[in-house]
């Protein structure tokens, strides 16, 4: 059994979820303009270390996850996840998403493509809804528009200056998606695809992988969001950090 981590807070509880059973290992060409040079300095020759995850929030006698991983045809990580924790996907009252990648709201049904998290309010960004929901249907945009119209009762777009539930803070995260959306909860944020590969990305933000929609935007986002979980001292969480620290944003920074 994997076991989820907890990390308390005074008035909630963040646990990450982890949606594969073995790390994930992202080769070095995934990163165009990481060089030889940097591939030596950081020792990633064989790949860089990456997982797949969600995280799981209870404040005010609520839960509520941050993404769904993939659908179960393709992984169980997130439903087994939480039923270690003896949490039922009707318990669930709130998802946030961060972006609509497969690996993101893929979980949002079920093998038999019916809504699992029949309760939760599925709170998207205006900007991402609209740019893959609402244009003309491609391989690209196709499961993600199956995806809404069969939650579509559940789903609420909101705007980056809307409160959402729990006091869950949105804030823009532009570049890997359209509508990427980073979520902040008090000293904790999670990034979403910000970071894809730690072991280079938080010391060299300008490095992206060829996934990311506009680099440009990517470039910036990663830079700014860094600097203002560094600056204002939070923990972060990210769906493709490394199993060991998850959660724990500081570190990264102690030996600047």
């Amino acid at each position: 059994m994997l076991v989820s981590t907890h990390c308390l807070f005074p008035d909630f509880v963040i646990t990450w979820l982890l949606g594969s059973d073995k790390m994930k290992i992202l080769p070095t060409k995934f990163f165009p303009k990481l060089t030889p040079e940097l591939i030596k300095e950081y020792n990633v020759e064989n790949g860089l270390e990456n997982s797949l995850s969600c995280f799981l929030l209870e404040a005010e006698g609520k839960k509520a996850l941050f993404d769904t991983g993939l659908n179960e045809k393709e992984s169980t990580g997130i439903p087994d996840r939480l039923k270690e924790l003896k949490i039922s996907p009707d318990e669930i009252d709130y998802i946030f998403i961060t972006h609509f990648h497969p690996d993101h709201i893929g979980g949002l049904v079920d093998k038999n493509d019916k809504i699992y998290f029949k309760n939760a309010k599925i709170y998207v960004s205006k900007e991402e809804y609209n740019s893959w929901i609402n244009s003309p249907t491609t391989d690209k945009n196709k499961l993600p528009q199956q995806i809404m119209k069969i939650c579509e009762k559940n789903v609420i777009q909101f705007n980056f200056e809307d409160k959402l539930p729990l006091g869950v803070k949105p804030i823009k995260a532009f570049g890997h998606t359209p509508g990427h959306t980073v979520f902040q909860k008090g000293d904790f944020i999670v990034i979403g695809d910000l970071i894809h590969g730690q072991d280079v990305q938080f010391k060299h933000p300008e490095i992206c992988p060829f996934f990311d929609d506009n680099e440009n935007d990517s470039i910036e986002s990663r830079k700014n969001i860094l600097k203002y979980s560094e600056d204002n001292k939070l923990f972060v969480g990210g769906m493709h950090l490394k199993y060991s620290n998850c959660s724990m944003f500081r570190d990264f920074y102690k030996n600047k």
